[in-house]
């Protein structure tokens, strides 16, 4: 531990994850040991226990689309990003949850997406690539880049036919955005 009581990490880094699933953050602890602070919170709350401009980035992994009020959660996200700072934005393709669900590519309703082999699904909120990237905008963050991630040869070798989709319609998108 630093002078602050945060956590050194190698080069300097501090570490604090955040996630409202008991069971996601046990399986972090059991990966990262004392190797970063990770705390229960519910990402449709303010993170009031953050303080201003206190973080050099902020990567938010397929969590955005999880979240009823959005803009308020890019104003705290915003919020504790100093001046400068990055956002790592990723999400499900709207493409993919076109094809998936059908209907309007533009619908922005929720969806339960059913797991394999079990009555357990994911809920969420489709939404367009307009709306995805004009929130995040209006958020105010500029885009500084935009990947539509495909699948690397380890894939290929473990799961061919997932490779072989994955290389024709994409399933995710993630955006790099800078903070004035």
């Amino acid at each position: 531990m630093n002078s602050k009581g945060k956590h050194a990490k190698p080069l300097g880094a501090e570490v604090v994850g955040i996630d409202g699933s008991a069971t996601l953050l046990s399986h972090a602890r059991e990966r990262l040991g004392d190797r970063a602070e990770l705390r229960m919170h519910d990402a449709e709350k303010p993170l009031d226990f953050v303080d201003d401009a206190s973080f050099d980035g902020v990567v938010c992994a397929l969590t955005l689309h999880h979240i009823a009020d959005r803009p308020r959660l890019l104003g705290e996200l915003r919020r504790v990003l100093r001046p400068g700072g990055w956002l790592l934005v990723s999400t499900t393709h709207p493409t993919a949850d076109w094809r998936r669900f059908g209907g309007s590519y533009y619908a922005d309703d929720w969806v339960d997406l059913p797991l394999a082999g079990g009555p357990l699904a994911i809920h969420y909120r489709r939404m367009s690539l307009e709306t995805f990237l004009n929130e995040l905008l209006a958020g105010g963050f500029m885009l500084e880049g935009l990947i539509e991630p495909r699948p690397t040869s380890v894939l290929r070798e473990l799961d061919e036919t997932a490779y072989n989709k994955l290389r024709q319609a994409p399933c995710f998108l993630a955006v790099r955005l800078l903070r004035p």
